[in-house]
């Protein structure tokens, strides 16, 4: 009865042992997973922000950046493009005011010319003035003004000799680095448009008739 009884506990015990080994590998199965998935990287739910200096941190302004691009391209064109401009705007702006300096002595004055006027620089040179433009852009194939403001002064010169054309391009009053007119015999720098006809017409005092004077003849 004894060795029975000995052989039930003892059994009882086997299986308790056995138990407490599984359970004991269950636990350290599980504390290995969670140890695993804390290593493993979190997957990512945004896409990182840009950083400084990469592209698209600070892009710069699209239209401007055409704008400069357009300008260099066209400092170094060899042939003119069409100048089309309202007749507004030929209208209101028909003088520019123009710094010219000599080349070689280095002097230089400020003349204020008519557009479509030629000015004299000495007895073999000659500038003409082709066209202004109050706010310079290019358009497609041509060269228009945005508005009708000066925004963006622009003047076409022409260095003559005699009345053969030897030097031709675009000066700008702003933006001096994109001119297409570099001639070193005659630097010129625009200074800015001329008067402005449309203000000056309406800054003119309204004319008044003569008081009569007592005694006159009626």
């Amino acid at each position: 009865m004894q060795i029975m009884g000995f052989k039930k506990t003892g059994s009882y015990l086997l299986i308790l042992a056995t138990v407490a080994s599984l359970s004991l590998a269950g636990c350290g199965g599980e504390k290995k997973a969670e140890e695993k998935k804390a290593e493993a990287p979190a997957p990512a739910t945004q896409a990182q922000a840009p950083q400084e200096g990469m592209p698209g941190a600070q892009h710069p302004a699209v239209d401007k950046t055409a704008e400069d691009i357009q300008k260099l391209a066209h400092s170094s064109i060899k042939t003119q493009k069409e100048v089309f401009l309202k007749e507004e705007v030929k209208a209101k702006w028909q003088e520019v005011k123009l710094e010219l300096t000599e080349g070689k002595s280095k002097a230089s004055q400020a003349v204020t010319a008519k557009v479509g006027s030629t000015v004299k620089l000495d007895e073999r040179f000659k500038l003409k003035v082709d066209a202004f433009v109050p706010d310079y852009a290019i358009a497609e194939n041509r060269i228009e003004s945005r508005s009708n403001e000066a925004n963006n002064p622009a003047v076409l010169v022409e260095l003559m000799e005699g009345d053969k054309t030897v030097a031709k391009g675009w000066i700008f009053k702003d933006f001096p680095e994109f001119n297409s007119y570099t001639d070193d015999r005659f630097p010129v720098k625009l200074l800015g448009p001329g008067v402005d006809k449309a203000r000056e017409k309406q800054a003119e005092p309204p004319t008044q008739k003569p008081a009569h004077k007592p005694g006159a003849a009626k």
